[in-house]
């Protein structure tokens, strides 16, 4: 097996959490190998969502694979009662993951990152002098082989991922499921959802929803690990409830949303470690992971930075960045969910007919970090959360 050319660093997977961490490491000056099983554009299982404060994190405008720009929400079910509020800014960017990682990668191309698709990583070993060697085997010809060396190794292939199994990274194994497909809008999105997403609390644990596209709308249901035997019947339902055949839907799939958990996750060892879904990133309130896929890849680039500059001599410094800088947003996240999904009716008719209630939440979502009144709430937030979140999961487990 011939050995490649050395790497400062590797990145398994070509998704938004390992496209980004090439970028932003190749702007600061290193030579960085970008691999995937894939060839891209490719598709993923997701619903296609980017929120305001996931954008602002890049350094690019991601207009181009934008289709819809969605300034409103409806929570609850038209037909059975529902609440409607129309920011007139952003909420989310609706686009589709086809488009979209193949998107980043041009970036990460753009900043001089080596990728190579259609390779599989097939063996991960850490070397005695503080390097790592990756195997490849080509996805279309299993008799092209090859090995590259790096001084630093990033994973950013999920949360079965090869680099976390490979050097013994322990995981928790809580997740969430999901199941989607698209209903094709031959003659344009319903007027009612042009600009808005929908939102139903149909399913315990988890939610339902609506997005709309440039010429469809993703439709799925989501929830706790629990709520899986029960999940193709709460689809079909929530389909039917707009008067919409299932046989109109097409690339149906269900996929699971990594969690993780009260023990936390490893995230580095030694010069090597994982982000986004790998480091199971997912914001619990609607489990989108484009913020923690974005964000702990920007939190690490500086810190894979410093060590191979030798100023440090591993990756503990990216844990301290995750903490300061993503996990906030994924335990606040995680409380309002507890609240949300344990008094629904109280967000629906009460809270959520106030203004002010719509307000607070995308503050507390998505706060703009250099407002003062941001950080007021987020500081009140801090407090105030973690017992009701305690209180909501009392009242659902009696």
């Amino acid at each position: 097996m011939p050995l490649g050319m050395p790497f400062e660093v590797i990145v398994v997977g070509a998704g938004p959490a390992g496209s980004t961490a090439a970028r932003e490491i190749a702007a600061r000056g290193h030579s960085v190998l970008l691999l995937d099983r894939a060839t891209f554009p490719r598709d993923k299982p997701c619903g296609g969502g980017v929120s305001p404060r996931a954008a602002a994190l890049l350094p690019f405008d991601i207009s181009p694979v934008v289709e819809r720009v969605v300034t409103g929400v409806t929570l609850g079910d038209p037909r059975t009662g529902a609440v409607t509020r129309d920011f007139g800014t952003p909420v989310l960017y609706m686009t589709q993951r086809q488009r979209f990682d193949a998107f980043l990668v041009d970036r990460a191309r753009d900043a001089g990152v080596e990728v190579r698709e259609g390779w599989v990583v097939v063996g991960i070993a850490a070397l005695p002098d503080g390097t790592y060697r990756v195997d490849v085997e080509g996805e279309s010809d299993a008799g092209r082989r090859d090995s590259h060396i790096c001084r630093v190794l990033v994973g950013a292939d999920g949360a079965n991922g090869v680099v976390g199994r490979a050097l013994g990274f322990e995981a928790p194994r809580d997740h969430g499921v999901a199941l989607e497909g698209n209903l094709p809008c031959p003659d344009g999105v319903p007027a009612w959802l042009a600009t808005r997403m929908l939102i139903s609390l149909a399913v315990p644990g988890g939610y339902a929803w609506l997005f709309p596209k440039g010429d469809h709308v993703n439709i799925g249901v989501g929830g706790r690990e629990e709520a899986g035997p029960r999940l193709r019947a709460l689809f079909e339902e929530f389909v039917r409830s707009f008067g919409w055949e299932l046989s109109r839907l097409v690339d149906v799939r269900g996929h699971h949303l990594p969690l993780r958990g009260s023990a936390g996750t490893t995230v580095w060892r030694g010069r090597a470690a994982v982000v986004g879904d790998a480091a199971r990133l997912i914001e619990p309130l609607l489990g989108e992971g484009m913020f923690g896929a974005v964000a702990s890849a920007i939190a690490l680039a500086p810190v894979v930075h410093r060590c191979l500059a030798g100023d440090v001599p591993d990756l503990a410094g990216y844990e301290a960045a995750l903490a300061r800088d993503v996990l906030p947003v994924i335990r606040r996240s995680a409380h309002l969910a507890s609240a949300l999904y344990a008094w629904p009716r109280l967000f629906v008719w009460g809270l959520m007919r106030a203004g002010w209630a719509w307000g607070l939440g995308a503050l507390l979502l998505y706060p703009n970090a250099g407002a003062r009144t941001s950080r007021i709430i987020e500081r009140v937030a801090a407090a105030a959360l973690p017992p009701l979140a305690w209180l909501a999961r009392r009242t659902s487990a009696r």
